[in-house]
């Protein structure tokens, strides 16, 4: 999953290390932590794996900055990776955001691809809650209060389902009709 983000970000422009944690850092928000130990080991394999190059850059005073570029191999990488169906068994969200982070770089058919795909996966969802909701609603071993208060969560559930499906149906009607993607 950071793969993508990874390759994404190096094929706007090289960047440095430090660079690529913050940016990958601002891109999953204030609770999921990034730390050093995910981001540079990917970075190694990455670069093994010929995808991504990396070079010296002296700084003024200090050792010497270590620059990502994106290789051949790595643009087409980046290309299959944004292509790939969403996967159901990752944090699909995420995956999501990632995508959607770089459709500037993508044709329309993987933009349209892409937000059917997460479409589906809303749908799905907003099925399974709204099925588990019907379940717990005439479960009476369930105490009352407790009842109450898990159908106040599915409730909670349902709204956002519902609010993301409008969201991705008019995006999918935004770049099927959009000319300057």
């Amino acid at each position: 999953m950071y793969e993508l983000f990874v390759l994404g970000e190096l094929s706007i422009q090289a960047k440095h290390g430090y660079e690529l944690q913050f940016m990958l850092k601002s891109s999953v928000g204030p609770i999921r932590q990034i730390s050093s130990g995910t981001l540079y080991p990917l970075i190694s394999r990455l670069v093994k794996s010929g995808y991504i190059s990396q070079r010296d850059e002296l700084q003024e005073g200090g050792r010497p900055r270590k620059i990502y570029e994106l290789t051949e191999n790595g643009r087409q990488r980046f290309i299959d990776l944004m292509a790939a169906p969403l996967e159901y068994n990752t944090d699909i969200e995420l995956m999501f955001h990632f995508k959607m982070n770089f459709f500037l770089y993508s044709p329309v058919n993987v933009q349209s691809a892409t937000l059917k795909q997460y479409l589906e996966y809303l749908q799905y969802n907003l099925s399974y809650i709204t099925d588990m909701e019907s379940q717990v609603a005439v479960k009476q071993e369930i105490p009352e209060r407790k009842r109450t208060q898990v159908l106040r969560m599915f409730s909670h559930r349902k709204a956002i389902s519902k609010a993301e499906i409008v969201w991705v149906t008019e995006e999918i009607e935004r770049v099927k009709h959009d000319t300057n993607i």
